[in-house]
């Protein structure tokens, strides 16, 4: 009961319902946008927002982690604007490369040469959403990280409906709705929150005191978690990456639409938890308190939960895509059964992945997203050996599922010797 009304479950709590709000817009959209739009569109949209996801760890260098971890409001804010800095910086970047790749329509993507254009907006406005969600996480006010979760996705989903209904009017809008819906969304949900920092008078400095004191004194961020969440980010977008050039879109797609309506969901709730247990953890070590029994709990019940479920989603998994998406989607449910256990393990794992943040143990921690790459690589390039798909996608969630598992074993051990250091 105490732990009902501890402020852990009400920041979670408010936390959450603006990631299911803001997912469950999506959701619903999605029996909407999978008319308006091809397996062939789905799958061109992943490839694309495969890259950003890659490319956004290196534009803030994970330093937007430190924020929470600073000893001082003001070192928050001084790191604050460290990070929007590098951030602009790193999108100019990738704007003249884009800029270069679309005038000589050079074609080392595989992707509408126009498409890549897009690129370094999205990075740029992902890294500042980034820093400005970490500002509130500071500071408690999930709140704001809820609504504008909620801004974004709606958002987007009105605009990628609207472009979708233009197929046989305008085609190239329509060819790029779903990214360039993604775009815009993201547009306004950032916008919101910088006008929030505005609003709560939270001082972010023009001018940055000793930057490269700053910057040397939580090194370890872009030194071990920046490494690490790259090779994470870059194994986990492999297939989108990798197999696009060997298979048709249109397998890719299927196999996208699996993966988010599976992984959006670890996303709604690991998010949630990862980042209220951040902060709350931090502040009950540095106070030497323990912390091994609320999630000791946490991990036993979730986990009581997810696994009857994902058992029985496995047995309707197919009937159930074709009856919401249309007949196009046939095949889905081959890949929602490869990605359940994996969904099953990530779930608990990267609830739990603060862990490596709050005892500075990154650098371990690196070793098993190095682990999870090369296995990735053996398990897709098996697959493209033998231009089997489905084998490929097979072996990929299978060798995600055990080096998660080790992960997440590892975490519990650490939390089991700050435990007994305390004693």
């Amino acid at each position: 009961m105490r732990l009902l009304k501890s402020r852990f479950v009400k920041d979670s709590g408010t936390l959450l319902s603006g990631n299911m709000v803001a997912q469950g817009v999506g959701f619903a959209a999605y029996l909407v946008l999978s008319r308006l739009f091809t397996p062939e569109d789905f799958g061109l949209y992943n490839i694309f927002y495969s890259y950003i996801e890659v490319l956004i760890i290196l534009s803030t260098c994970k330093y937007e982690l430190a924020i929470v971890k600073a000893d001082s409001d003001e070192e928050a804010n001084q790191l604050a604007r460290l990070t929007l800095r590098m951030n602009a910086w790193v999108s100019g970047v990738l704007l003249t490369a884009a800029l270069v790749l679309y005038v000589t329509k050079a074609s080392i993507l595989p992707m509408p040469s126009i498409l890549v254009l897009f690129i370094p907006m999205m990075v740029f406005f992902c890294g500042t959403t980034r820093v400005y969600t970490f500002i509130f996480n500071r500071y408690k006010s999930y709140r704001h990280i809820a609504t504008s979760e909620v801004a974004t996705s709606l958002s987007g989903v009105v605009i990628k409906m609207g472009l979708g209904l233009m197929n046989g009017m305008v085609t190239a809008l329509h060819t790029l709705g779903m990214p360039l819906g993604t775009i815009l969304g993201k547009v306004v949900g950032n916008n919101y929150l910088r006008h929030q920092i505005s609003k709560e008078h939270i001082e972010i400095p023009q001018k940055i005191q000793a930057p490269k004191t700053l910057a040397k004194k939580y090194l370890n961020f872009p030194l071990y978690v920046m490494p690490k969440e790259f090779v994470s980010s870059f194994s986990a977008n492999l297939p989108f990456m990798w197999l696009s050039v060997y298979f048709d879109n249109a397998l890719i797609g299927l196999f996208s639409l699996a993966l988010t309506f599976t992984m959006r969901p670890l996303g709604i709730l690991a998010s949630g938890f990862e980042k209220v247990f951040y902060s709350s953890t931090i502040e009950k070590v540095r106070q030497q308190q323990p912390i091994g029994h609320n999630i000791r709990r946490f991990v036993i019940g979730l986990n009581a939960v997810v696994i009857p479920a994902a058992v029985v989603a496995n047995f309707f998994a197919e009937p159930i895509f074709v009856f919401l998406f249309g007949e196009k989607w046939i095949g889905t449910g081959y890949f929602v059964s490869c990605i359940l256990p994996w969904f099953v393990v990530l779930l608990t794992t990267n609830s739990l992945a603060f862990v490596a943040n709050v005892f500075s143990t990154q650098r371990a921690d690196f070793l098993f997203q190095i682990a999870q790459l090369v296995l990735r690589i053996v398990a897709l390039g098996i697959g493209c050996h033998v231009h089997d798909f489905k084998l490929a996608i097979m072996l990929f969630c299978c060798v995600s599922a055990l080096v998660q598992l080790g992960q997440l074993i590892w975490y519990l051990c650490q939390i089991r010797k700050y435990q007994q250091g305390l004693k």
